[in-house]
């Protein structure tokens, strides 16, 4: 049927017509093309403009919409003040897009938004201005001068003829229902005056579409407007009959000429029926938010954290490739907690994953447990001494197979490297997932030999590859010492082909320095075209740079590295330097790691404030040493002592293989440089025979050898020797008259001199019972502005006592102001927002100098309200620790920027502080100490981690701009859905509200705190945040599905 074939009135009435059944149906019946400029954008006139929409959906014809949109005079000071009118125009059109008010606009909603999914609609929104871009008031629109006067509609057949029509324009937000429809109609096939009207109408509405026309900006709708639209695309093609939209047409029609008309009672169950067809497809659309496109940008809105550029970037690449292995090598301080549970969440919700296992050091598995639910609101079961504790303290009994007993999982790295609990893990069901945090943990027991050594965790995860869809590594230092550790690491995450050998790995990129012969260029042939032809891309941001450089070049690289066309002359070609200088560059960046490693610096982040993705730098640091002179009379004495029993029982221990007690030793040694007050401490429990090892030692033991952890168990249960005995009662008589401190003095006096500046101070040890020590004593000078955080939570000195109190409290009142001083120990302070606090103190400085380095990330970071950072490093002057430190300050910088390739350098810190320290002779001593001076002179190992990762930075840019799919439901509309559920409240389920967006839940016989906001549950991570990864949610949904199911069925 063709426009031609049917007859046409001049114009037609709903005073003497059905416009609906008498023209529109026609009409669209005919169309494969109909344009229409429409009243204000809102839900009640997308209805209208749907009416005998339906007829399209046979003949698969094509609609463009333009609408206009009602701004509130609010709106309009706001975009005069300065507010983008693009962002104005977003939140006015979401808010004016109500849900269906009755059966009939649900069905046209169903049909509008089947068509834009599949491509069959698309909508503009028109906005007439004047100077400056402002809108104009929205009552002017309906002005006769101006475009929304008119109605406009221009139909277009197979044949090419055009039908248009036009009136009055009735449909405004207040009274499109009511007033009468009229309009004329103008066939373009019939010449004359009518083709001339059709062309004009065609013309202005081209020049409309295309943003020509002069004072009217032209938007694409909004994605989270159109987002909303397409909650209501039906399963399949809607269904559409032309006797229902006649029948509906003829009830609005004669209901249109009533004033004034009350709804019958059927018309009320009506409504209250459409309100449980909505939330059914509501609950229907949260229980599979999976399928949803928007289901990334959801897991996104729902949760209490804003990803820096970098963690959004990872985020999105996981989403794209998942199931995938990948190392995350982040610097410090750049957030792998943070980007770890982003995707976690994302996998989890989405469904890609069910069973997964987080496997991390002990000293931050409470740490890790806490930030996953308070950031992420995932609720994983720490394991530890035979038990799972969920993260309301809540634990359960293991299944025969402990691994099998839950499928989030979080567990100590140490625990799994003990024999039985291996040997259970491999046995368990195969994980989804498997996460290693400080991934460097699992490495060779020699890496500068080179021989296949792996210690224990290292060989655990070699076979736990086999058990899992997926690994995912975190390491800020991957390579400690030697390039072979990257290797190990690496091929855990499948490296293929010659690069699945270590030999080949490491000698790539060490002979890319050096000067190549025959032999090395087709060694890099061999490496680079294995690496291509397994389906390795070319990094882009180099490939356009030769490009636009040297086209020749580009090609020259591309044929003997990525083609591998023969060299026929290797020796002209090693000489040929400007080609040798790109192959270097080209084939440095163009290696697995750069498709299985993501590595993102300080420098990086630069780069990205200096393209405008980050709206702060970051803070540059002022690092201060503080040597304290030990007091001659009483504490050289003591220092003395105190070191002279650690060598004695050290070298036994060496001297008897004893490993456990070795250990022990260093441990004693390690708070003796931290305070006088935390060896005593010590060595009291050791007299007493309580176990010694405390939580505040956990990092240490995560670095400790097997052979340490295994023989510590047995080590501490033994009893204390007497002749220890007979040492230990000597030492503690000499601690009874100690004096002034002289370190705490000099801290006393620094803290003043900060805090006369600024506005607060943190404060680092490695020990409790320092901060035990310092807290005492700072009580005393500053009262409740003093505050502690360690594994004993947060503490805060009230009503003459040191009181407990909750994390978030904490956080609150060092925001806020009100506590001054933040006394840490170093394992509890993850997830601490620092950003506020200017002052870093090292009241001790632990042996490995990347803790150091973690520490200073805890206020080093993107938000620092300060342009610098004021650290300041506490150490015994004349102590090798001096010494190392010393060295490490003057020759390579330490501590004024992160080490990046001296972390091999500074790996073997510890262990040369060690040897020192329990050396008994002072030239051994030196000659330690020379030795490591010509470490530091060794050049950093070539390339570095930063030149085996390529960074793309502007390519960054393009993919993080990038827009996301919106999500399909807000906090609110979740919030509506649960506490108005009438199944829910027939299954004894209640909603009480209790103000500040809280409400409180109860489900039979238990109550809880709620919030359907993730900005509240920041504020108080006490709540239950009612979302997806909640246990609570996903029960309340499984009822109501459930229920719904069952109906649906009946």
């Amino acid at each position: 049927m063709h426009l031609q074939d049917r007859s046409w009135r001049i114009s037609y009435s709903s005073n003497e017509n059905n416009p609906i059944t008498d023209f529109y149906i026609p009409a669209l019946e005919c169309a494969v093309q109909y344009d229409r400029k429409s009243g204000f954008f809102g839900s009640a006139i997308l209805s209208t403009v749907a009416r005998g929409l339906g007829a399209m959906l046979h003949n698969q014809g094509k609609m463009r919409l333009i609408m206009g949109c009602q701004f509130s005079p609010q709106d309009i000071a706001a975009i005069e003040k300065g507010y983008e009118l693009r962002e104005a125009l977003a939140f006015r059109l979401e808010a004016d897009l109500q849900a269906p008010a009755n059966f009939v606009q649900l069905k046209h909603f169903e049909i509008l938004s089947w068509l834009i999914a599949n491509e069959y609609l698309d909508i503009k929104i028109a906005v007439p201005t004047k100077d400056k871009g402002i809108p104009l008031e929205s009552d002017r629109l309906l002005d006769p001068q101006h475009i929304f006067h008119e109605k406009v509609g221009i139909f277009t057949d197979s044949k090419g003829d055009r039908l248009a029509f036009s009136g009055s324009n009735n449909e405004s937000i207040s009274g499109w229902s009511h007033n009468v429809e009229s309009f004329h109609v103008y066939c373009g096939w019939e010449g004359d005056r009518d083709l001339e009207r059709v062309n004009e109408e065609a013309y202005r509405f081209e020049q409309l579409w295309n943003d020509l026309s002069p004072n009217v900006k032209i938007f694409e709708i909004p994605e989270a407007v159109k987002q909303k639209l397409l909650r209501y695309v039906p399963d399949s093609k809607p269904s559409w009959k032309k006797e229902e939209e006649i029948e509906n047409s003829k009830f609005k029609v004669q209901n249109s000429k009533l004033d004034n008309i009350q709804p019958s009672p059927d018309a009320e169950t009506k409504n209250t029926d459409i309100q449980d067809i909505e939330a059914s497809k509501m609950f229907a659309l949260l229980a599979n938010l999976h399928q949803h496109p928007g289901c990334l940008d959801f897991c996104l809105k729902s949760i209490p954290i804003q990803p820096w550029a970098h963690q959004l970037k990872i985020l999105r690449r996981v989403a794209d490739k998942f199931p995938c292995s990948f190392l995350i090598a982040d610097e410090v301080g750049l957030g792998k907690t943070i980007e770890t549970g982003l995707i976690l969440r994302y996998l989890i919700v989405s469904q890609k994953v069910k069973r997964v296992l987080i496997l991390a050091p002990a000293s931050v598995q409470p740490q890790w447990q806490e930030e996953l639910r308070e950031k992420f609101n995932l609720h994983f079961w720490s394991y530890s001494q035979s038990k799972f504790k969920d993260c309301y303290g809540q634990t359960t009994s293991p299944a025969l197979n402990p691994w099998n007993t839950q499928d989030l999982v979080l567990a100590s790295s140490h625990l799994v490297r003990r024999t039985e609990r291996m040997e259970e893990l491999l046995a368990a069901e195969p994980w989804d997932l498997v996460i290693l945090d400080e991934a460097h943990h699992a490495r060779r027991k020699s890496p500068q030999q080179r021989k296949d050594t792996p210690n224990r965790l290292l060989q655990l995860m070699q076979q736990l590859r086999n058990r899992t869809q997926s690994l995912m590594l975190l390491s800020a230092t991957p390579m400690q010492i030697d390039p072979i550790e990257v290797f190990d690491l690496l091929n855990l995450l499948d490296l293929a082909g010659h690069w699945s050998y270590g030999e080949n790995f490491c000698n790539y990129f060490s002979s890319l320095s050096d000067e190549p012969d025959s032999h090395t260029l087709d060694f890099w042939q061999t490496m680079s075209t294995d690496y291509f032809h397994r389906g390795g891309e070319e990094c882009n941001r180099l490939g356009e740079h030769l490009v636009n450089g040297d086209r020749l070049m580009a090609y020259k690289l591309r044929d003997v590295w990525k083609q591998g066309k023969s060299i026929v002359n290797p020796k002209q070609l090693a000489q040929d330097t400007p080609f040798i200088n790109a192959s270097r560059q080209y084939l440095t960046v163009n290696t697995p790691l750069k498709d299985l490693m993501f590595r993102h610096t300080r420098d990086t982040l630069r780069q990205y404030y200096q393209l405008g993705i980050l709206d702060r730098d970051i803070p540059r640091r002022i690092v201060s040493d503080n040597a304290i002179a030990l007091e001659p009379n009483r504490e050289v004495p003591l220092y003395q002592a105190v070191s002279d029993y650690v060598r004695h029982f050290y070298r036994l221990a060496q001297k008897e293989n004893r490993k456990a007690l070795g250990f022990l030793m260093t441990l004693y040694r390690k708070r003796l440089t931290s305070s006088f007050y935390a060896i005593r401490e010590s060595l009291q429990r050791r007299l007493e025979g309580i176990n010694n090892i405390t939580q505040d030692d956990l990092s240490d033991l995560d670095d400790a050898d097997d052979a340490v952890i295994t023989g510590l168990e047995t080590y501490l249960a033994e009893p204390v020797d007497p002749k220890e005995i007979e040492y230990l009662e000597d030492l503690l008589r000499q601690f009874e008259n100690t004096g002034e401190d002289s370190k705490l003095s000099h801290f006393l006096t620094i803290l003043r001199r900060e805090l006369s500046q600024r506005e607060s101070a943190i404060v680092f040890t490695q020990y409790t019972d320092t901060m035990d020590y310092l807290r005492d004593n700072l009580q005393q000078l500053y009262g409740s502005q003093v505050a502690c955080y360690s594994g004993r939570g947060g503490e805060l000195y009230l009503d003459g006592e040191w009181q407990g109190l909750a994390k978030e409290e904490i956080k609150k009142q060092f925001r806020e102001g009100e506590i001054k001083i933040l006394l840490c120990t170093e394992s509890a302070s993850e997830g601490l927002n620092l950003q506020t606090c200017g002052v870093l103190i090292n009241y001790d400085l632990p042996w490995n100098p990347m803790r150091v380095e973690q520490r200073i990330g805890r206020i080093d970071r993107i938000g620092q309200a300060y342009s610098t950072v004021n650290i300041h490093n506490f150490y015994y002057d004349g102590t090798v620790e001096a010494k190392v430190y010393r060295k490490l300050r003057d020759r390579i910088d330490a501590f004024q920027s992160v080490v990046g390739n001296l972390q091999p350098i500074l790996a073997q810190v510890p262990t040369f502080i060690e040897q020192a320290v329990m050396s008994a002779d002072p030239e051994e001593e030196g000659v330690l100490l020379a030795e490591f001076e010509k470490v530091l002179d060794t050049p950093p190992l070539r390339p570095s981690l930063e030149e085996m990762v390529a960074m793309n930075v502007k390519a960054d840019l393009k993919e993080i701009r990038q827009p996301l799919v919106s999500s399909p439901i807000s906090p609110e509309e979740i919030e509506e859905l649960f506490t108005n559920s009438q199944i829910l409240l027939a299954e004894n389920v209640f909603f009480e509200f209790k103000g500040d967006r809280i409400w409180e839940l109860t489900d039979k016989d238990k109550t809880y705190a709620v919030t359907f906001y993730p900005e509240v549950f920041d504020q108080k991570p006490s709540l239950r945040l009612i979302n997806h990864g909640e246990p609570l949610f996903q029960k309340l949904l499984e009822i109501v599905v459930n229920k719904q199911n069952k109906l649906s069925l009946t």
